[in-house]
């Protein structure tokens, strides 16, 4: 999972998808890849939050396991 490699170890929703992104050199709807990427069962919530936001801060993630997965997005 390339996401796995560029990613700290907790992250945002928001910077996953930033990396998905980068990589299909195309924007996603934001809904629909949470909806998935949750769906997906390769992520699990961590219980804490973004820390040093100025905005709401976001629920923090990581992968579940450290193996080939992806979130199907077609």
């Amino acid at each position: 999972n390339v996401a796995w490699s560029l990613l700290p170890k907790t992250f945002a929703l928001a910077d996953l998808q930033e990396v998905y992104e980068a990589i299909l050199g195309r924007e996603l709807d934001k809904r629909n890849f949470r909806k998935k990427a949750l769906a997906s069962g390769i992520l699990e919530p961590t219980g804490e939050l973004e820390s040093g936001a100025a905005h709401r801060p976001a629920e923090l993630f990581r992968f579940a396991r450290r193996r080939l997965a992806y979130i199907e997005l077609l």
